[in-house]
């Protein structure tokens, strides 16, 4: 009778977690790191997003907006296609609810609806007639890159190297990393390459300052599986570690058609881009106005 009790407790404790949205919530971060199709499409896909998006997202979201920055990409540097690089932007939210449902990404529930630029899925990398905020069905675009969408917890859940820097430690150059494990192989299968054999001889690099990761949660909105992060002081310090000194990472027995590190199909397996450590504007602290020149 006394478990039945203590059986009866723990269950309503947990009904009630679960269901107090106070209780039950957790912030999340999210990365979305973006790829302009054709770099002559970077005015008219700035202009939006800096006149028209940044507003609308405030306005629809503000009341579960607790950050919300982008950064621009810097320039790719030699062999960062290797690595599937990304030329145009990442931009962070740090979120207190997901803003919208997996059945309908487009419809976040409120009064009014986004603006959307002329052309935004082509130039986004997304199919035509996509409703997904990041669809990574199959096109016939080469260039087209779609968008890695990637929700993560705000704590990070690995920290692998380098706690404990600070600002007067910088400046630092981030090489931000979305990737997957190829189709057919298990998650827990390629999670044990990379905590064993991936990550173990990355940190081994002198030149790399920072390194963390975070495991993807819901919603999903892309198939990556976890965010990492590399920090080095230069591009430069970057192409020594990953190209010209190309990281001795044993090769997994998953990796059937790719034989060469990192053993991963970059724009499909493996997407990434490099950052400043300084968001070219914070939107909640800096506000939305968009001034242009007379």
């Amino acid at each position: 009778m006394k478990e039945r009790k203590i059986i009866f407790i723990l269950g309503l404790l947990i009904f009630i977690f679960f269901n107090n949205p106070i209780l039950a919530s957790q912030l999340k971060r999210s990365y979305l790191i973006l790829n302009l199709t054709d770099l002559n499409d970077l005015p008219k896909a700035n202009r939006w997003l800096f006149k028209y998006h940044a507003q609308d997202t405030i306005n629809i979201n503000g009341p579960i907006l607790a950050g919300y920055s982008t950064y621009r990409a810097l320039p790719i540097p030699e062999g960062g296609e290797k690595y599937g690089a990304y030329n145009w932007r990442m931009t962070e939210h740090y979120w207190r609810e997901d803003p919208f449902s997996m059945e309908d990404e487009l419809n976040q529930g409120t009064a009014m609806s986004e603006v959307w630029v002329e052309g935004y899925n082509e130039m986004i990398g997304n199919p035509i007639a996509s409703t997904k905020r990041a669809d990574w069905g199959v096109q016939d675009n080469k260039n087209a890159h779609p968008a890695a969408f990637v929700f993560v917890n705000r704590k990070i859940d690995d920290d692998f190297k380098g706690y404990g820097l600070t600002s007067d430690d910088g400046p630092f150059y981030r090489f931000v990393v979305a990737l997957k494990y190829p189709t057919g192989v298990k998650e827990d299968e390629g999670e044990k390459w990379f905590y064993n054999n991936f990550i173990p001889e990355i940190i081994k690099q002198k030149d790399l300052l920072r390194c963390f990761s975070y495991k993807s949660i819901e919603p999903k909105t892309s198939p990556f599986v976890r965010i990492v992060e590399f920090w080095y002081k230069d591009s430069k310090t970057w192409k020594k570690n990953w190209i010209e000194e190309t990281p001795n990472v044993k090769k997994p027995t998953w990796a059937k058609s790719n034989d060469i590190f990192p053993y991963l199909t970059p724009y499909k397996d493996i997407v990434s881009i490099f950052l400043e450590e300084h968001a070219e504007r914070d939107f909640l602290r800096d506000g939305t106005e968009y001034h242009f020149t007379n």
